[in-house]
C-alpha cells in the first residue's frame, strides 16, 4: 500500500493547438534560442519527486512551473511549491545559477529571528535536469503571487495552487506543440488580494553579492535600467549601489514607466550604457571628475576633460520635477527630496537605509491636491 501522494495519470484531455509562427512565452524574449531551455512537458516527475502541474511563468534564462511535492504523507494535504529550471549554454550563465543557489543557501541559514528574514524568498531544495545542450539548475521555491510592477507577494490562501493545478487538468490551456518540445502558457492570474497589502518578497539572487561593509565589489550587477553609476564606469560598489536601485525602481512604481530608458539610437532594444550615463547626467549634472578618474570603464564613455564623448546623446528638459505626473504640490516636493537621497552620483552621497526609514514623505498622508493631512501612523516622525 502506497504511503506516500501518488503521480496523476496523464491528462486525457487534448488542449488546444497554437499557430506555429506566432512567438509566445519564452519566445518572445531577447535572443531567444531554444536549445538553452530544458523543454518541460506537463506531468512529467521531476527528481523523483516533484510533479509538474501548471507554468507560472518565464524570463529569458528560465521558466518557472507549478509542481506537487509528492514526498509528502497520503493523509495530508497537497504541497505545492515553484521549481525555477534556469536555461543553459554559457559558462556565464551557469556562475550566475550557481551564485543563486549560494546566496540562498546563505540566507537559509542566517537567524531566522532577524525582523527581515520573512521578507526573502526561501530555497527549500536543489537539483540538476540534463538535456543534450547541457545541465539546468532548478531551484525548489515558495509559490508566490506576481502583482503589476512584478511585486511577488506571498499568497494568502494556497488553495489557490491546487485549483490552477486541476484547472490546467481538466481544462488545459492551449499550447504551441512543436517537434523537440510544447511551448506552454504561463497561469499566474490570482486575482486581486483580499486585503490592501501581502507579505513582499525579495527574489532573483542570480546578480546577488556577499559583502562586508567597507569591501568595494566590481563588475556587472542589477538590471540594466536600475544600474548605479559606479558599477556602470566600473568604479567599485558597496551596499549603496542598491540604495539606486531602490530609487529608480521606486520611480517606476509610482510613475508607471522607467525614470532612465537607456537605449541604442539603431533599434531602439539594446540597452546603451552612453545613453544611460547621458540620462543621468541630465538629472543631476555633470559626472564628478573622481567618479570618473576611480572607473575602469571611464575611458569608454567620457573624454579627457570629463565630457561625455557623445554629448548629444544628453536629453533636454529632463528633470526629476517635469517627469514626475502622478503626484502634485507638496507630496511631489516631498517625493523628490526623498528620491534625491538616493539617485545621486556619488555612493557615499547617498542615504543609508535606516535615514530613508525616517523620511517624512513614508508616514504622511496627503490630499489629492498634493496638500499634508496627517500622518499615516497617528504619531510623529520623531517618535517612530
Amino acid at each position: 500500500m502506497a504511503l506516500y501522494h501518488q503521480p496523476w495519470t496523464p491528462c486525457a484531455i487534448p488542449a488546444a493547438r497554437l499557430d506555429l509562427t506566432c512567438p509566445i512565452e519564452e519566445e518572445k524574449t531577447p535572443n531567444y534560442s531554444p536549445q538553452r531551455f530544458y523543454p518541460i512537458r506537463l506531468g512529467q516527475l521531476l527528481n523523483g519527486r516533484y510533479q509538474v502541474a501548471t507554468k507560472l511563468g518565464y524570463g529569458a534564462n528560465s521558466t518557472v512551473w507549478l509542481a506537487r511535492d509528492l514526498n509528502r504523507w497520503k493523509w495530508s494535504a497537497e504541497k505545492y511549491v515553484a521549481i525555477k529550471v534556469k536555461a543553459t549554454k554559457s559558462l556565464k550563465r551557469q556562475r550566475s545559477a550557481e551564485n543563486e543557489i549560494d546566496i540562498l543557501q546563505y540566507i537559509n541559514r542566517t537567524n531566522p529571528k532577524h525582523h527581515g528574514w520573512h521578507f526573502i524568498r526561501k530555497l527549500t531544495d536543489t537539483f540538476n535536469l540534463d538535456s543534450p545542450y547541457g545541465s539546468h539548475p532548478c531551484l525548489v521555491l515558495e509559490p508566490l503571487h506576481l502583482k503589476p510592477g512584478n511585486i511577488m507577494i506571498r499568497i494568502e490562501d494556497p488553495r489557490m495552487f491546487e485549483k490552477d493545478a486541476i484547472d490546467e487538468y481538466n481544462n488545459p490551456l492551449p499550447e504551441k506543440q512543436l517537434d523537440d518540445r510544447t511551448i506552454y502558457l504561463s497561469r499566474n492570474n490570482y486575482g486581486p488580494l483580499t486585503r490592501p497589502t501581502g507579505i513582499i518578497q525579495l527574489v532573483d539572487f542570480d546578480l546577488a553579492v556577499r559583502s562586508t561593509p567597507g569591501e568595494l565589489h566590481y563588475g556587472a550587477i542589477q538590471g540594466e535600467r536600475y544600474r548605479a553609476p559606479e558599477v556602470i564606469l566600473n568604479s567599485g560598489y558597496s551596499y549603496s549601489a542598491d540604495i539606486w536601485s531602490l530609487g529608480a525602481m521606486l520611480w517606476d512604481l509610482l510613475e508607471k514607466k522607467s525614470l532612465f530608458s537607456p537605449l541604442t539610437l539603431g533599434d531602439g532594444t539594446a540597452h546603451d550604457d552612453l545613453t544611460h550615463l547621458a540620462q543621468i547626467g541630465a538629472l543631476l549634472g555633470p559626472t564628478p571628475h573622481d567618479l570618473i578618474n576611480k572607473g575602469r570603464r571611464s575611458a569608454l564613455f567620457y573624454q579627457e576633460s570629463g565630457e561625455l564623448k557623445r554629448p548629444s546623446r544628453v536629453p533636454r528638459n529632463f528633470n526629476l520635477d517635469s517627469t514626475l505626473t502622478c503626484m502634485s504640490g507638496e507630496e511631489k516636493t516631498r517625493f523628490i527630496r526623498f528620491v534625491k537621497g538616493m539617485i545621486t552620483w556619488r555612493p557615499e552621497d547617498r542615504s543609508t537605509a535606516k535615514e530613508l526609514l525616517g523620511d517624512p514623505w513614508l508616514y504622511k498622508d496627503f490630499a489629492q491636491d498634493g496638500t499634508v493631512e496627517g500622518n499615516k501612523y497617528g504619531n510623529s516622525i520623531e517618535s517612530t
